[in-house]
C-alpha cells in the first residue's frame, strides 16, 4: 500500500539563497504599492463621481484596503530587514512537500511516521534526513 508523508524542505543560506530571498521580498513591496496606488486612483475617481453626502462612506471603505496594505508594506520591511540578517550557512524552512511512500504488513510504523527534510543549497539537494 502506499502512503502520502509531508517533507520539509530547508534550505542552506547561501548568498546566491539570501539575494533571492530578498528579492522576492522587495517584488511583494512593489506589488502592494502598486496596490496602495490603484486604490488611491480608485478612492478619488470614486469621490470624484459620487455625491457629497456618500464621501464618508466611500473613504471608510477604502480606508480598511488602505490600512490592510500599508500593514502589509510594515510587515515586508521588517521581512527585509530579517532577511537581510541572515547567516550565510544556516538552514531555514521552506515549503511542505508530500512524497509517495511504500507500506507493507510487518514494517514497523514508527520509522515511518518520523519527519522527515530535504536539505538544499543553491537550488541543488544535499542531504534527504529521515527519522530526526
Amino acid at each position: 500500500m502506499k502512503v502520502i508523508r509531508s517533507i520539509t524542505v530547508k534550505y542552506i543560506v547561501t548568498e546566491q539563497k539570501k539575494a533571492e530571498i530578498i528579492a522576492q521580498f522587495e517584488q511583494n513591496l512593489l506589488q502592494t504599492k502598486r496596490e496602495i496606488e490603484q486604490l488611491t486612483f480608485q478612492l478619488h475617481k470614486a469621490l470624484h463621481d459620487a455625491a457629497e453626502h456618500q464621501h464618508y462612506r466611500i473613504k471608510e471603505r477604502f480606508q480598511k484596503d488602505l490600512t490592510i496594505r500599508e500593514d502589509k508594506l510594515k510587515n515586508i520591511a521588517f521581512q527585509i530587514n530579517q532577511a537581510e540578517s541572515l547567516t550565510i550557512g544556516m538552514e531555514i524552512e521552506g515549503e511542505k512537500v508530500d512524497s509517495i511512500l511504500e507500506v507493507e504488513i510487518g514494517q514497523p510504523w514508527s520509522n515511518l511516521n518520523q519527519p522527515a527534510e530535504i536539505i538544499v543549497k543553491d537550488g541543488i539537494i544535499q542531504e534527504i534526513r529521515e527519522g530526526r
